[in-house]
């Protein structure tokens, strides 16, 4: 299972959006130079709100590796291959179109490549509606700090102490 925290930027209905920094991981990966993320410190993600968690809570969002892993083979491993199977198409089959190994091998190839986006825009779409493919909230970490309330504290400096105490919200425990 893989696992970022996050915080709770908005909450609207039954969904959350989160605001997740680039973490540890994130360093340390290959595609940092593809990646959007790698451009900005931030990323929001917007999830079912199962948990309700409130504007400033600290949650836990998973993800299971073996859907990462099904996924990371699409994007990655499929072109590659249908590449190299329309590449090899294309040089068998260019004598019978009579063009050059070289350009038939291109274009099958081409083909091969379009295909596979083909694919991944459908197989989005079916990861989409599949709980499985799709982060959720575990826990949450955190709530959000009281804020001084001027009737309610006692105000010193830079630090403060509450005098009243927090209402549950409901469906966390």
């Amino acid at each position: 299972m893989l696992t970022e925290e996050g915080i709770i930027e908005k909450v609207y209905g039954n969904r959350a959006t989160v605001l997740l920094r680039r973490s540890s991981a994130c360093a340390h990966c290959e595609s940092q130079g593809a990646c959007e993320v790698a451009d900005e410190k931030n990323m929001h993600v917007v999830l079912a709100n199962e948990l309700h968690a409130a504007v400033g809570d600290r949650v836990e969002i998973s993800l299971p590796s073996h859907s990462l892993l099904k996924l990371s083979l699409v994007v990655y491993f499929v072109p590659v291959v249908a590449l190299v199977i329309g590449a090899a198409l294309g040089d068998a089959w260019s004598p019978l179109f009579d063009v050059k190994a070289a350009t038939g091998a291109i274009i099958i190839g081409g083909v091969g490549l379009f295909g596979t986006y083909l694919l991944m825009k459908w197989m989005n779409r079916v990861a989409r509606s599949r709980i499985e493919y799709r982060p959720r909230m575990t826990r949450i970490i955190d709530t959000e700090p009281l804020q001084p309330d001027d009737n309610k504290s006692d105000h010193t400096g830079d630090t403060f102490s509450t005098h009243s105490t927090p209402v549950p919200r409901t469906g966390q425990e």
